[in-house]
């Protein structure tokens, strides 16, 4: 079980990777200018924001999953809150008080509890039986 939450864990830690690549790339295609530029920025500003997420996944994530997986009542929808609430707060705190970089940090660290969630599921046994 702790290998595979710290494997989930580690690939929450994608998330701004992704987001940043995928910013990277819209405003780098929609606006005029250098390309790699506009790209290289975006993806250095939220690899810069990388803090946020591992916060939120070391203060809300794994120990809201925890807590449910200790209970049995382990709600998907409650992990993605969790990453949400986590991100919002944490942003508000340490980074951004409003605007897109609000945004952008809040849909990084839901994308990580989502990441986290699919780490997670990846490494349960198939629930077909083989008869």
């Amino acid at each position: 079980m702790k290998h595979r939450l710290a494997k989930s864990v580690g690939l929450s830690l994608l998330s701004p990777v992704i987001i940043g690549c995928v910013l990277g790339v819209y405003y780098a295609l929609t606006l005029e200018g250098n390309g790699w530029r506009i790209f290289f920025n975006l993806f250095m500003n939220a690899i810069a924001n990388a803090h946020i997420v591992g916060l939120t996944m070391a203060a809300f994530v794994v120990p809201g999953y925890l807590l449910m997986y200790k209970y049995a009542k382990v709600n998907y929808s409650g992990v993605l809150t969790l990453g949400l609430l986590g991100g919002a707060i944490f942003s508000y705190l340490l980074s951004a008080t409003s605007g897109m970089a609000f945004i952008v940090n809040v849909i990084m660290s839901a994308l990580a509890a989502g990441l986290f969630l699919f780490g997670l599921r990846q490494g349960l046994p198939s629930q077909t039986s083989h008869q």
